[in-house]
């Protein structure tokens, strides 16, 4: 099974994986297919690009090196995505990248890892918490 992870957890994992949770941790220790929407990219570059987040490394070598091989999948942005992410009621999630990530995730794969309370707060959306 593949375990997509939201932009802010697939960060932790990188940078700070003591604030992600012990069964969290197991899951990506034990190498454990993780998935990834390809907005989590975008959100990565746009935060760096505005200065709300500083990298160890240049956005494209940084990106490389947290894709490692076999270990992160990239899950495909299609039209069912796309529409997906929109079909939720209006009060679902107000940030079109966290709303195309979800939809990513349920197209996919069924449980979204994540820290977004909005997210798990949802019960028509199986996640699993950093926290």
């Amino acid at each position: 099974m593949q375990y997509p992870l939201d932009t802010n957890a697939w960060l932790r994992w990188f940078h700070r994986p003591h604030e992600l949770s012990h069964s969290v941790r197991q899951l990506l220790s034990t190498q454990q297919s993780v998935a990834l929407s390809p907005m989590s990219i975008v959100e990565v570059a746009q935060k760096h690009d505005k200065g709300k987040l500083t990298l160890p490394l240049p956005l494209r070598q940084w990106v490389s090196q947290s894709l490692p091989a076999g270990w992160i999948h990239l899950l495909p942005i299609t039209a069912e995505v796309a529409l997906r992410a929109y079909a939720w009621p209006g009060d679902f999630h107000g940030d079109p990248a966290d709303r195309l990530i979800a939809a990513t995730a349920v197209e996919n794969h069924p449980i979204l890892v994540t820290s977004d309370e909005k997210l798990l707060a949802r019960a028509d959306l199986k996640t699993l918490s950093t926290r």
